[in-house]
């Protein structure tokens, strides 16, 4: 199983202008996509399709929720929007990076062309300006999945009972979270192999996809029941938490 996002450099990006929220609200109306969020020692790859991203309150009206993707979104992180075009294949992605920041989250929007009408409306509804050279190689948009700042020494192994959960495991559940965003994931393994420390785990339409560092220090994994497992990664402190209540 390939651990790519992407393997060559990012063509050219667009920062877009506007309300984050309608953005992430066009997204149910543009069909299936492969949503992509990195954390440190934790990458989860989930093709799906989206619903409207609503604020209920819980966790402060700055929180947005989509129940169809999974994807929680908020708002009052300081954030910037690129749209740009795999640089594999050229299909256009909609991203999130923090100013001067690595992307975090990633959609690929799976049935559109980057030179279609409704992408270059896209561009043009949200003021779309180029991305200098410079920025779109701090963007990193082909870092590979399990590409972090930090990964276990490749000579270190995976403990026993992590494989031999794994193992049994007919749920797994997966928890991602970045500065901005939270998204979820529950299937059944398929695939799965190792590399020092690092998991590939795959459902068997590969519809998802996680790698993950189970030598970190944040590498948590919980069980839920018989065959039902749980893995998350727990933030560095200067991550900060999601969903912080509201002063």
């Amino acid at each position: 199983m390939s651990g790519t996002i992407h393997s060559r450099p990012a063509g050219p990006a667009y920062r877009l202008q506007g309300s984050t929220s309608r953005l992430l609200n066009l997204l149910c109306q543009l069909g299936e996509g492969t949503l992509v969020l990195r954390q440190e020692g934790l990458s989860l790859a989930k093709t799906c399709t989206f619903g409207l991203c609503v604020a209920d309150g819980q966790g402060g009206w700055h929180l947005l929720r989509d129940a169809i993707s999974g994807l929680e979104t908020d708002l009052q992180r300081v954030h910037h929007v690129y749209l740009l075009p795999d640089p594999d294949d050229g299909i256009p992605m909609l991203a999130t990076a923090s100013p001067g920041g690595e992307i975090d989250l990633s959609i690929r929007l799976e049935g559109h062309q980057w030179k279609s009408r409704i992408i270059r409306s896209i561009a043009e509804d949200f003021h779309g300006i180029p991305v200098e050279a410079r920025e779109g190689r701090c963007l990193r948009a082909g870092a590979w999945l399990d590409d972090w700042n930090h990964t276990s020494p490749a000579t270190e192994g995976i403990r026993w009972e992590i494989l031999a959960a794994l193992d049994a495991c007919r749920c797994l559940e997966v928890e991602v979270r970045s500065g901005m965003h939270r998204a979820t994931a529950a299937f059944r393994p398929a695939f799965m192999d190792s590399e020092g420390a690092v998991l590939r785990i795959a459902d068997a339409t590969r519809k998802n996809v996680v790698f993950a560092d189970a030598g970190a220090p944040g590498f948590r994994w919980t069980s839920l029941a018989p065959g039902h497992l749980k893995i998350r990664a727990e933030a560095s402190r200067r991550a900060g938490r999601l969903a912080a209540p509201a002063a």
